[in-house]
């Protein structure tokens, strides 16, 4: 279980505070205008940004205080966080293997995620040469290949087209409930994420309505909700 509890943070005039819990096995959607604080949220679970006050607990430990690499969580920013110079094979397996050792093993698990992504490339090519869309899938990859318990992915696939779009949400539907995974997607593409999730975390002036996840019939009721769905 996730538990955010009271987390606080607060920037220029911007004030955030989430307080909410999620069960393991649950994909939840993440939906909220710009500037509503989904990527503060997605940064405070994350350890990249330090709350005020309040507690993230996962699986009953205490992880607030814990560094990026130290938590349980592997995260996906809407641009994507590849290195330039290294090449496809090198910037996907750097998720589980810091060396980047190009042993039989690694090869076949390279090479099976990017065939889960539909990167049908050489995997021996730099990512500089690569569209963005490319690189994006390099990036999903990357994070699908790390397995971690707990999957943020802010607004992942805007660069790729909806037929591509439609098959990642469904792999990413299949993994997070067979290995038992919390997924967060943020995206504004609402009908896309209703076709794999009921399950919402709707974000409005910097916190989570309800505190709870809510279903897209409840979503519905809210003013705030019919307001920003307009």
């Amino acid at each position: 279980m996730l538990k955010i509890n009271k987390l606080k943070y607060k920037i220029e005039k911007s004030s955030f505070e989430f307080d909410f819990e999620l069960k393991s096995s649950q994909l939840v959607g993440v939906i909220g205008k710009s500037g509503s604080g989904k990527s503060t949220l997605f940064n405070l679970l994350s350890g990249f940004l330090k709350p005020i006050e309040g507690s993230i607990y996962f699986s009953n430990k205490n992880i607030t205080n814990l560094k990026p690499f130290d938590r349980d969580i592997s995260i996906l920013f809407q641009d994507h966080n590849n290195f330039n110079h290294l090449t496809i094979f090198e910037n996907i397996i750097l998720g589980i293997d810091s060396d980047m050792k190009r042993t039989s093993n690694n090869l076949k698990l390279v090479r099976s995620i990017m065939k889960k992504v539909s990167l049908n490339i050489d995997l021996d090519k730099k990512v500089s040469n690569l569209s963005g869309g490319e690189q994006q899938r390099v990036s999903i990859a990357r994070s699908l290949l790390r397995k971690k318990s707990i999957l943020l992915l802010d607004e992942p696939f805007n660069s790729l087209d909806p037929g591509l779009r439609k098959i990642l949400y469904e792999d990413i539907k299949t993994m997070s409930f067979s290995h038992k995974l919390i997924t967060l997607i943020s995206s504004h593409l609402i009908e896309e994420l209703r076709n794999v999730t009921d399950k919402f975390l709707f974000i409005h002036q910097g916190k989570v309505a309800e505190n709870k996840i809510l279903s897209f019939r409840q979503l519905k009721s809210l003013k705030a909700f019919r307001e920003y769905s307009q």
